[in-house]
C-alpha cells in the first residue's frame, strides 16, 4: 500500500498514466507532485511501477464478488448503431467461482488500492461515447465530463446506479427487476427501455428524454411521480424544485452520441448551446444580438474547428479560444 495514498487522487493519477488526461488533469497532478518532496518520490515510484507492470503494486487479494468491479474487459463490437470513436468495456464479468482470487488490474488498478466494505465501480468519462456493458446486459454510453457509479453484479431486488452528467441508457427488460438511476435531484425507475439523461451538477435543469418504452421519474419534493412515454421529456427545475413534462422537439437530442447535427433556421444562441453539448465547450458572444442570427446547416462527425469555420464564415464572425471557452465576435 502506498504511504501517501490518502493524499493522491487515484482517479486523476490513473487518467494521467493511461494517457486520457487533459491539460487540467495534468496540471492538478503536477501541483500535487511539486507540493512535497515525498510526493515527487511517490509519483516516481508509481510511474515506474506502472511502466514495469510491477505485480506487487497491481495485485491484491479480494473476494469474488468485489473482484469483478475493478476489471474492465474491452469488447470489439458495439450494439449501438451510428456510434463511433468510443470505447466499450464490460462491468459484469465474473472472475472465478472461489472464495478469493488474485486480481491483476489494468487501467482500473487504482480502485483496488482503496478497499471498501462495499466496493463500487466508478467510471469517469473524459470523452464522449464512453460505452459500458453492465452485468445484467444493459448498456450505458456516457458523454464527456460524466461520472457513473454502480455495484456489480446487481442485487436481486433492484439494479441501482448513480449518474452525474449525461448518459444514454438501453436497459434490459425485466418487469420484476427495476433499474433505478439516482441523479442527486430525481430518481428514475424503468424495467426496460431506451432513454437519455442529462444531469450535470452545474446546470439548472435535469432532463430525461424517452426514446423507447416508459420511464418513471420521481422528484425529491412532494410532487407526484410522472410516467414518460416515447417522445416525452421530463424537466426538473433545481431552483423551483418543480417537475414538468413536455414533448421532445430537439432534433439534436442525441447529437453528442451520433455525431449528426441538424440546424433549420436555428438561432445562433441555440446553435452554440448544441455545439457546447456535443463538443464540451462553452461559448460566449461579444454582443448578444449575434445570437439572434439563424443558421441552416447539417454536420456529420465533423470536428469543432470545421463547424466553427462554417459558422464564422456564414455570419462574418471571428472566434477566439481561452481554455474551454470560445468567444465569438463580429469581424472588424
Amino acid at each position: 500500500m502506498l504511504e501517501n495514498e490518502k493524499n493522491i487522487n487515484w482517479e486523476l493519477a490513473a487518467r494521467v498514466l493511461s494517457g486520457e488526461a487533459d491539460e487540467i488533469d495534468r496540471g492538478l497532478l503536477e501541483q500535487w507532485v511539486h507540493a512535497d518532496r515525498a510526493n515527487e518520490q511517490e509519483w516516481e515510484r508509481i510511474k515506474d511501477s506502472w511502466l514495469r507492470g510491477e505485480e506487487a503494486l497491481f495485485v491484491q487479494q479480494t473476494d469474488t464478488e468485489s473482484a469483478w468491479k475493478n476489471v474492465h474487459r474491452f469488447t470489439k463490437e458495439s450494439s449501438f448503431p451510428e456510434v463511433s470513436k468510443g470505447r466499450t468495456f464490460s462491468l459484469g464479468k465474473t472472475l472465478a467461482v472461489a472464495a478469493s482470487v488474485i486480481v491483476v488490474l489494468g487501467l482500473s488498478w487504482f480502485l483496488l488500492l482503496k478497499p471498501q466494505v462495499n466496493q463500487s465501480s466508478l467510471i469517469v468519462s473524459n470523452s464522449p461515447r464512453e460505452e459500458m456493458l453492465l452485468s445484467d446486459g444493459s448498456k450505458v454510453i456516457l458523454n464527456n465530463s460524466s461520472r457513473f457509479l454502480c455495484n456489480q453484479p446487481f442485487n436481486d431486488e433492484e439494479r441501482t446506479v448513480e449518474l452525474e452528467g449525461e448518459g444514454f441508457f438501453e436497459v434490459e427488460g425485466d418487469i420484476d427487476w427495476p433499474f433505478v438511476i439516482n441523479t442527486g435531484d430525481v430518481t428514475i425507475r424503468v424495467t426496460g427501455t431506451k432513454f437519455n439523461v442529462r444531469a450535470y451538477p452545474n446546470m439548472d435543469v435535469t432532463e430525461i428524454a424517452v426514446l423507447e418504452g416508459r420511464v418513471e421519474v420521481v422528484p425529491p419534493s412532494e410532487q407526484e411521480m410522472v410516467v414518460l412515454t416515447v417522445g416525452q421529456t421530463a424537466l426538473f427545475d433545481k431552483k423551483s424544485r418543480l417537475l414538468s413534462v413536455v414533448e421532445t422537439t430537439d432534433p439534436n437530442l442525441l447529437s453528442w452520441l451520433t455525431g449528426q447535427i441538424k440546424f433549420e433556421e436555428t438561432p445562433l444562441s441555440e446553435v452554440v448551446e448544441t455545439l457546447g453539448r456535443v463538443y464540451s465547450a462553452d461559448f460566449q458572444f461579444s454582443d448578444e444580438e449575434l445570437g439572434e442570427q439563424k443558421l441552416t446547416a447539417r454536420f456529420s462527425d465533423n470536428s469543432l474547428d470545421f463547424v466553427l469555420e462554417v459558422v464564422c464564415t456564414t455570419f462574418n464572425l471571428e472566434s477566439k479560444r481561452e481554455g474551454e471557452t470560445i468567444f465569438l465576435s463580429a469581424q472588424k
